[in-house]
């Protein structure tokens, strides 16, 4: 019984080390394509089950990575809406050109 404590460890660290590292880069690449905002949405699930304290251990290494994809998944949910609410009415525009030229 004591030999399965410190694989089992050892998977659950690994597994939280994959949550970060897919956190952060569905974080960047929801930047890539603008209305990524379902990336976004990943990288902070992601993110969140990095940074769970259960199951132990807690991960410590790539606690930044993880952080930093909640940061950019929120800056994305928060800035998408907003610029779209703002400018709405030049895309409201834009659509009209586009229906014009088929």
């Amino acid at each position: 019984m004591t030999n399965e404590q410190p694989s089992n460890s050892a998977t659950v660290l690994g597994q939280k080390y994959a949550y970060a590292t897919a956190a952060l880069l569905a974080g960047i690449i929801s930047y890539i394509h603008i209305l990524g905002i379902e990336k976004a949405v990943l990288a902070i699930v992601f993110a969140w089950l990095a940074l769970r304290s259960e199951p132990k251990p807690r991960l410590e290494d790539r606690r930044l990575w993880a952080k930093t994809a909640i940061v950019l998944g929120l800056v994305q949910l928060v800035l998408v809406p907003t610029i779209v609410i703002w400018k709405f009415e030049f895309f409201r525009q834009l659509i009209g050109l586009l229906e014009k030229l088929q």
